[in-house]
């Protein structure tokens, strides 16, 4: 048989079997000292593999299709994580007339895993620090994604919300430390997921990020549609406001282009923004920024806008934000911050350097570093002075 097939073969029956202690060997042709010995072993006590009816192995021996094919059967009955299952499924089509005709379906197995839910999820820990401020807070969540039928899919998502480290949480250390739930652990994202008229659609509870995130990054509850690079939503926000628009992105050359409608409506206000961003690859180290984004409340009518350089290879991003009165967006991903814009500072605007660092330290281990060093129109520094903040999230 092809020999890179039965390497693979070979190492997703060990993959599968790894767990398994390791007892007697009941081979009587493979010594303790051979080298196959401790994998033979955990391959027979998995049930991967049984020998022959002598009681040996006979590693020597060209191993037949048949005899293959008993092997994956095995596997197929096993409990695979996805990468297992998609090696499995390759080897299964391979031998197919095999498994045929031992009776078994080669369908069996994406039937089994189409009723499997996969469970992943995220933790990190992040200190902010400022001249009025010092804190660290944890934060872990955990996620849900099943799939109901072929065009029905699930998510749901837990979250412990932000345990702060200090007592005094607002922004400065209390006299013994001790941890605070902040949030009590919750069902922050529920949602289905499904394909019609041309549209993929999510229904639920979800995460909306727009744009580059300064724009909004907070969770709606409502549909979001997409065809193509056009997404359109709309639902509630958080705080009962209703939020709809648009959003396209596009790819013009060596730029990527993402342009954004969004409307808020709290019942008193009813605001508007309109904007866009832009990246344009200079060379494969350098991609430079730029953002802007218009906002009328029907009484004011502001501007916010960015400009910057990102050195890719490295993680660097570096920009110059000018957000005047009135001109920053109430949802942006600088709310999720430690330390957030107060409601004053926003109304006044501000103005000032942002410089962020992102940089993977291990394998589903990323280390993020932001410093922002903003004024308010006036040039008079922000209260608490430059912003600091590190975190580590990792994957699982």
């Amino acid at each position: 048989m092809n020999k890179r097939l039965l390497k693979v073969a070979v190492t997703t029956a060990l993959t599968v079997a790894f767990a398994v202690p390791a007892f007697a060997n009941p081979f009587t042709d493979v010594p303790a000292k051979h080298w196959a010995y401790d994998a033979v072993n955990k391959l027979a006590q998995a049930g991967v593999v049984s020998g022959y009816g002598d009681g040996t192995f006979k590693g020597d021996k060209t191993v037949s299709r048949y005899e293959m094919a008993s092997v994956i059967a095995t596997a197929m009955q096993k409990k695979l994580n996805n990468d297992q299952k998609e090696i499995v499924d390759q080897l299964s089509k391979e031998f197919a007339t095999e498994l045929t005709g031992m009776g078994i379906k080669v369908d069996a197995l994406d039937k089994k895993m189409d009723n499997m839910v996969k469970v992943s999820g995220d933790a990190r820990v992040r200190y902010g620090a400022s001249d009025s401020y010092d804190n660290l807070d944890f934060r872990a969540r955990v996620s849900f994604d099943g799939k109901i039928n072929n065009n029905l899919k699930f998510n749901a998502r837990l979250t412990s919300g932000n345990l702060g480290y200090d007592k005094d949480f607002s922004g400065k250390n209390g006299a013994d430390a001790s941890f605070e739930n902040t949030n009590t652990i919750k069902l922050d994202t529920a949602n289905v997921t499904f394909n019609a008229l041309g549209l993929n659609n999510t229904i639920g509870r979800q995460d909306l990020v727009l744009g580059n995130g300064f724009l909004h990054d907070s969770a709606m509850t409502g549909i979001a549609s997409q065809a193509g690079n056009l997404k359109v939503f709309a639902g509630h926000l958080k705080n009962t406001s209703k939020i709809a628009g648009a959003e396209y992105g596009m790819k013009l050359g060596a730029a990527n282009i993402t342009a954004d409608y969004v409307n808020y409506d709290d019942g008193s206000d009813d605001t508007d923004v309109y904007g866009a961003n832009i990246g344009i690859k200079l060379t494969n180290s350098v991609t430079a920024l730029g953002e802007f984004y218009n906002v009328d409340n029907g009484t004011s009518d502001a501007n916010a806008t960015a400009y910057g350089l990102k050195f890719n290879k490295i993680g660097l991003t570096a920009l110059y934000r000018d957000v005047e009165a009135g001109g920053f967006p109430g949802f942006s991903n600088m709310q999720n911050d430690m330390q957030t814009i107060s409601a004053a500072q926003a109304g006044a605007g501000f103005k000032g350097l942002e410089v962020r660092y992102d940089r993977e330290i291990a394998k589903n281990t990323m280390l993020n570093l932001k410093y922002q060093d903003f004024e308010n129109q006036d040039g008079i520094e922000l209260d608490g002075g430059a912003r600091t903040q590190a975190t580590v999230s990792v994957k699982f």
